[in-house]
């Protein structure tokens, strides 16, 4: 593939504002709003009016590629002169210009640590250090739960968000657990599935409660809901169901409740692939079940295995769940089966 760059982009990024272009687009990424930023990539056909370096409507920003690779020249020569520079006055620029730089490349580790070397010097002795790190996590929520190619898988912000998270523990200021699953996690889930960084947060989250510290507990049954919800909504994303197995096994007392909804769900709509399945054998085992959830274990299992072909991938899925209980239960589960 040609590395060579149209006529056009080279002359702009020879010859552009890149300055102006940077103002203006750091302008947009630090200033918080009352919702996380919708950002959004323009490509080539998405022409601006002369003179507009983005397009804001409420919190939904587009910015065109040229228009960010031009505010990333000037970012990255910004960066590197504050960092050898290690001034206290260029805060504030490392703020700019790191936002554009991770919006540009989500995997920047450099820019990644000025911030937070950035957010330590201003946090001791801050009487505005809650709004500073609302202001952090306002930044990388929006950049982990925008439309973009890259930024809700990153390692990095990932890693930056679950360092942030500390910050508040540290400083004592209490975060919406919850909430933060909601509106953070699971559209970054949901918009990237299989989401492994995602949903590694999420335990961070729920694992970052403990009776030693002040952070209160999640309220357990609107985590249990709204991740049974997006479970039910994604039933094909074994991510999303690992993470429902995580909470059953702290919280076994949903675990019947839950277990019941399922297999309605894997009847009604014939629920026959692995990520269901794979959840439903490890509650079998792993959790408590009642005697009536393991009967009903077995009626939608023969009730789905009957209506299923034979050598088909949904059959294989549901002999495998048996088996599998079959060999690590002390109850056998193939006393019953449908005779084909």
């Amino acid at each position: 593939m040609s590395r060579a760059l149209d006529k056009g982009v080279k002359e702009a990024l020879e010859n552009g504002n890149h300055e102006k272009i940077f103002e203006d687009i750091s302008a947009v990424l630090t200033q918080p709003s009352g919702s996380l930023l919708e950002i959004e990539l323009l490509g080539q056909s998405h022409l601006l009016e002369p003179g507009t370096t983005f397009l804001q409507d409420g919190n939904a920003v587009a910015i065109p590629k040229l228009r960010l690779v031009q505010a990333f020249i000037h970012a990255r020569q910004t960066l590197f002169r504050c960092l050898q520079a290690n001034e206290n006055h260029s805060n504030q620029d490392i703020r700019k210009a790191t936002a554009v730089v991770l919006l540009m490349d989500p995997e920047h580790l450099t820019a990644a640590n000025a911030r937070k070397r950035f957010l330590t010097s201003s946090l001791p002795g801050a009487e505005n250090a809650a709004k500073i790190l609302h202001d952090e996590k306002f930044f990388i929520d929006s950049l982990l739960t925008s439309r973009l190619h890259r930024h809700t898988k990153s390692p990095i912000l990932w890693s930056h968000r679950r360092w942030l998270t500390e910050q508040f523990l540290q400083v004592g200021i209490a975060t919406d657990i919850a909430e933060d699953l909601k509106s953070v996690v699971f559209v970054a889930a949901e918009r990237h599935p299989r989401n492994y960084y995602a949903w590694c947060h999420a335990r961070h989250l729920i694992n970052s409660v403990d009776p030693g510290n002040k952070q209160p507990g999640p309220n357990v049954s609107t985590v249990m809901a709204d991740t049974k919800r997006w479970c039910f909504s994604h039933y094909d994303d074994v991510s999303g169901w690992m993470f429902l197995l995580f909470l059953l096994r702290r919280w076994p007392q949903e675990a019947t409740s839950t277990v019941t909804e399922t297999l309605k769900l894997a009847e009604s709509f014939h629920w026959r692939n692995e990520s269901v399945w794979y959840f439903l054998r490890n509650m079998m085992l792993s959790v408590h079940v009642a005697r009536p959830q393991e009967d009903q274990f077995q009626s939608v299992w023969q009730a789905l295995r009957k209506d299923t072909q034979d050598n088909s991938q949904g059959r294989k899925v549901l002999d495998g769940a048996s088996k599998w209980v079959e060999t690590y239960s002390a109850k056998p589960y193939t006393s019953t089966r449908t005779k084909h």
